[in-house]
């Protein structure tokens, strides 16, 4: 079995780029209120992806590879206030309640402190593997129909993860590889897809706040 061929098939099954919040916005259909109400939602996301760096780094035994993670959380916490700005931008509330799917989500992907080292690391390559084209997508999307400007407020998050997750991921696939010998890979792809499962119930919760009925996801 190819673990990063079945990780990818799970990836493609609960690709968010084809929710139908995300279509919308590549489409321009969306209002400044429904990026507004989904800024301070994905902000409780954001914020969860920041906590999860932090807790790979503490199950990290080795003191170099505890050090280079604990930098990567550093990383994804200071683009908290990147999000931020987006969220101003867009007339978002970042102090907002999350949704009951986006309280799950950020939970999902926080962790409880007590995953063991090679399944954050799975859950943090699952997230941050898929982050490239979607920030790609988002940032075309409001340039081209939301009235942004290019590496302005409303960008700048999607900017740095266009191209910086491209690196992360590439860490944590070289840090996974080594570590698969006599791993459960069953179960660190059902770890995978909880992650990327619960960015997809994030963005239904957001079309139930919007009034809308939520589709499901291609099988």
């Amino acid at each position: 079995m190819d673990f990063f061929a079945d990780l990818d098939a799970v990836r493609r099954r609960w690709n968010v780029l084809e929710h139908p919040f995300y279509t919308r916005w590549s489409a321009g259909e969306l209002t400044l209120d429904e990026l507004a109400l989904y800024a301070g939602q994905y902000r409780h996301a954001v914020t969860a992806l920041a906590q999860a760096s932090a807790n790979t780094a503490a199950v990290a035994g080795e003191p170099g590879l505890q050090r280079a993670l604990r930098g990567h959380a550093a990383e994804e916490a200071s683009h908290v206030e990147l999000w931020d700005r987006f969220t101003t931008a867009v007339g978002g509330d970042a102090t907002a309640a999350p949704e009951p799917e986006t309280a799950a989500c950020a939970a999902a992907w926080a962790g409880d402190g007590e995953r063991p080292l090679l399944d954050s690391l799975v859950a943090m390559y699952a997230i941050e593997s898929a982050q490239p084209a979607i920030a790609e997508t988002k940032r075309e999307g409001l340039v081209a129909h939301y009235g942004f400007e290019p590496d302005s407020d409303a960008t700048v998050y999607f900017d740095l993860h266009a191209t910086l997750d491209i690196e992360h991921a590439a860490q944590e696939r070289a840090l996974i590889e080594p570590r698969l010998a006599g791993a459960d890979e069953q179960a660190l792809l059902a770890e995978a897809e909880t992650m990327l499962r619960a960015n997809w119930e994030l963005l239904d919760g957001v079309e139930r706040a919007l009034g809308r009925t939520p589709e499901p996801a291609a099988s």
